[in-house]
Parts: C-alpha cells; structure tokens; sequence
C-alpha cells in the first residue's frame, strides 16, 4: 500500500525547526492532527478527500515574518516535501511553502512504477478513486510547475510512468515535456476528461460542493 511520506512517525512534534533561513517569509509554528480546526476540516471534506487524508495532511500553523504584525498566526492544510518542509495550502486557495520548495514523493510498494501529479490534492482524489486496490506506485507530486526538470531527473529511468497532469495549457505542456524527454511516460489524464484534474472530477462525482472559503 501507498505509504505518507511520514509513516515512520505520524505524530509530528508540535514545534519543528524546519526552517533554517530567515530568507523564506514563512516560519512554522506548530502543527496539529487533522480534525483540530473546523474550517480546515470543511475545507477537506468539500475536496472530497478528508477520508484519505489522515496520515497525510496536517494542520500547520504559520507566521509570515516579513509582515509588520509578525506575531499573527496563520493556518492552512500542509504536507512534507523532500526537504521535510511543508507545503501549504489555505482555505482560500493559497498556496506556498514554509522553506524551500520541493518534489513531495511517497514511496510505493512497486519501485519500477511511477506517477506523477501536480498537486497533493490530486494524489488523494486519485487514491480515493482507485481505492488503493492494486500493487502502488512511487507518487511524485511536483507541488509546483518549476519543479518539472528536477523530476524528470528522479524519474527518468523508471520502467513504467503515469502522468496525472492537469487538462489546462500549463499541465498539458508539461505533460508534453515530459513525453519528449521520457517517450515511454504515459498520459493518463482521460481519466478525468472533461475535468481540469483528478479532484475536480472527485468532487462533481461524488455530489461534494467544494469552494475556495473566499467568501
């Protein structure tokens, strides 16, 4: 089965000095389980995939040093990186990381395959809907578009690559470098043609009625 890429320890400490460089705007405060923040845990639930999500997500609660109230903190939805940083994303759709930026892998029970998503979100509409029933494959989530080149490297001698890229000009292009650089990579986003992305085809199927908490 698909492994967090925390399994080893799922209860992260509440004070984690992450982050090294006072050059990043964002510094951890603490995290807490899934279910502690109610906004968070509505957010999650109209994606459709707070089911999938304990082991995976975390609430991480953040300051922005760089504002002049420095001493506000924020919250949002968060998943580790392979720098064991945190990636994030709020209730109204922000996204960013408290340090540096990276690829987030979870490692698979078949080392030959590999998939690719952009975002976590995508990863756990995709587990979701395939109920976790065949053997897994290594998931590599870019959580970014500039992280394509660095992934392509990790990946390119992989037997078997399954591309979950988003239906918008961006994702196709980007599923379209890959191809070039790796011909034997597939394109699997028919299987939610007519969709932007995985979730986005979740949460029409499953009746869920998901915003961006904007209003």
């Amino acid at each position: 089965n698909t492994r967090p890429i925390n399994s080893i320890n799922n209860s992260l400490p509440q004070n984690l000095d992450i982050q090294k460089s006072q050059d990043y705007a964002f510094k951890l405060v603490k995290t807490k389980p899934l279910g502690t923040n109610f906004l968070l845990t509505k957010y999650l639930e109209s994606r459709g995939i707070y089911d999938v999500a304990q082991g995976h997500l975390h609430e991480v609660y953040y300051k922005n040093h760089m504002n002049k109230d420095s001493l506000t903190s924020y919250y949002a939805i968060g998943w580790q990186n392979e720098h064991k940083n945190f990636e994030f994303t709020t209730i109204k759709g922000f996204k960013s990381s408290i340090g540096a930026k990276g690829i987030s892998i979870i490692p698979g029970s078949d080392e030959n395959h590999a998939a690719v998503f952009e975002g976590y979100m995508d990863y756990l509409s995709w587990l979701k809907h395939t109920n976790n029933a065949q053997l897994s494959p290594t998931i590599y989530v870019l959580n970014s578009i500039a992280q394509l080149n660095k992934t392509i490297d990790r990946i390119k001698n992989i037997k078997q690559i399954d591309l979950f890229l988003d239906n918008d000009k961006a994702g196709r292009q980007a599923t379209s470098n890959i191809i070039n650089a790796i011909p034997h990579a597939k394109d699997r986003s028919n299987q939610y043609q007519g969709y932007k992305d995985f979730n986005e085809m979740l949460v029409d199927k499953i009746g869920c009625k998901y915003h961006s908490f904007n209003n």
